[in-house]
């Protein structure tokens, strides 16, 4: 009997190349002062992830591509901002290293609500966690130095003194992520404009 060919999958918000410009800008002293124990996400993967998919089958596409239409519709476009950078569990023992998001998040919640719902409708599972919007940059492996938590401490802090970065979200994006020796490659496998109600 032949095995699915599936692939690791989500579903996310992907951000604009001034975002990811604001993003890498933010973290560029870090990266070339702490050179060991953490490995960064290419600033041109990073997103905002809404649901993982884990390996998801080839042939359940369609089924993903409907829920995320649900999802959207009724839904105008909104905008976010990328205001902080922050660390899981804590910047005492860092895990991952995040920016956060602010804006309108009633809609971006409500979008990954539906979205859930939608998913779980079709036979997918729910997360377990509740939803945090987050982007990733980097994963610490390993104890950094002194000296590295150091810099890692003083980046998150001058983060916050630096302007907003507004993020205009009009689409969603059903993403493809294949992991190698270097980190993860992203590819796009469909993609979802938000759909308002219109006007009677």
């Amino acid at each position: 009997m032949a095995v699915a060919e599936t692939l690791r999958a989500f579903v996310a918000i992907e951000l604009t190349e001034e975002a990811r410009q604001h993003l890498a800008l933010l973290t560029d002293g870090l990266r070339h002062e702490v050179t060991h124990g953490i490995r960064w996400v290419d600033h041109h993967g990073v997103h905002l992830t809404l649901k993982f998919l884990g390996d998801l089958p080839v042939d359940r596409l369609d089924a993903v591509i409907a829920a995320m239409e649900e999802a959207a519709d009724g839904v105008p476009p909104f905008s976010l901002s990328i205001h902080s950078l922050g660390a899981f569990p804590g910047l005492s023992a860092p895990r991952v290293l995040w920016a956060g998001v602010q804006g309108d998040l009633a809609p971006l919640l409500m979008v990954q609500t539906r979205l859930e719902e939608s998913l779980a409708a079709r036979g997918f599972p729910r997360e377990g966690r509740p939803f945090s919007p987050h982007l990733t940059l980097a994963r610490v492996r390993g104890k950094l130095s002194p000296a590295d938590m150091h810099h890692l401490a003083a980046t998150v802090e001058s983060a916050r003194a630096q302007p907003k970065r507004e993020l205009h979200v009009h689409l969603l994006s059903l993403m493809e992520s294949t992991l190698t020796a270097h980190g993860a490659l992203y590819a796009r496998r469909g993609q979802i404009s938000l759909q308002p109600t219109l006007a009677q």
